[in-house]
């Protein structure tokens, strides 16, 4: 895909396109829709801080903060117009707007325990990831969950082909091999990846990753936790005991 847009026609293509952000949150949008279940299905339990990333004009911004009115939430956007409005409309005290884009600077002290990208890493240009990696890395705490809606390849594909007019200055192709890579630049692990069918089968995919840097004290537990759990472990051992028994006699008995 294009990988040479500047970033003056970048932003350029977005404040151009504000009217389009301002029908979604006007309108219902079931892209947005979607990727909203997705967004309070793998939340972190309220999380405190929060960051979108290529927030437009704030409408997923605004039902966080509606959703969680004691985090704080920070969104963030190349487009200048798109953060005019967003600060218009949305901002407060627990609600915030930048004009920038992420890199390991973007923030100085600030550590979020959810960090959003709707349908915004596709249109990062490869040259660009490292840089935006190394601020995840940097950025999202551990148990924090970063969160993505992505068309598919094959959703870019045919938009090329038959709606060429709809592809942006950089629209990148988000494969497996892709999430895997942003996945260990930035320290999380895929605990989640789903197809949806938006407007056509399969044709965005939800990604979400979780930072864990105890990993033996999450996955590794000696006893379980409650009596009910303790009681299914026996049961448990139980039944595989007498099922080792069935089999052997079964095989006994047929090969003599």
């Amino acid at each position: 895909m294009e990988e040479k847009a500047n970033r003056e026609n970048v932003v350029s293509y977005y404040d151009e396109h504000v009217q389009h952000k301002l029908n979604d949150y006007i309108k219902v949008n079931p892209r947005i829709e979607f990727a909203w279940k997705t967004i309070l299905d793998n939340a972190p339990a309220n999380p405190p801080y929060i960051l979108e990333v290529g927030c437009g004009m704030g409408n997923v911004s605004s039902r966080m903060h509606k959703r969680w009115p004691n985090a704080n939430i920070i969104g963030i956007d190349i487009s200048t117009l798109s953060i005019q409005i967003a600060q218009k409309l949305f901002a407060d005290d627990k609600l915030t707007f930048r004009e920038t884009i992420l890199t390991p600077d973007t923030f100085k002290d600030e550590q979020f325990d959810l960090i959003i990208f709707m349908d915004v890493y596709e249109h990062i240009a490869v040259n660009d990831r490292p840089d935006v990696h190394a601020a995840l890395l940097k950025l999202l705490r551990n148990k924090g969950r970063l969160i993505l809606s992505v068309p598919t390849p094959h959703n870019l594909k045919w938009s090329l082909k038959n709606k060429p007019e709809t592809m942006q200055p950089v629209d990148e192709h988000i494969s497996y091999e892709v999430i895997g890579k942003l996945a260990a630049d930035t320290g999380t692990e895929v605990i989640s990846y789903q197809l949806k069918n938006v407007w056509n089968v399969g044709d965005y995919a939800h990604i979400v990753l979780e930072k864990n840097d105890d990993f033996e004290a999450a996955f590794f537990t000696s006893k379980p936790v409650t009596a009910m759990e303790r009681a299914n472990r026996i049961a448990g051992k139980l039944n595989a005991k007498l099922s080792s028994f069935i089999r052997r006699y079964q095989v006994r008995k047929k090969l003599g």
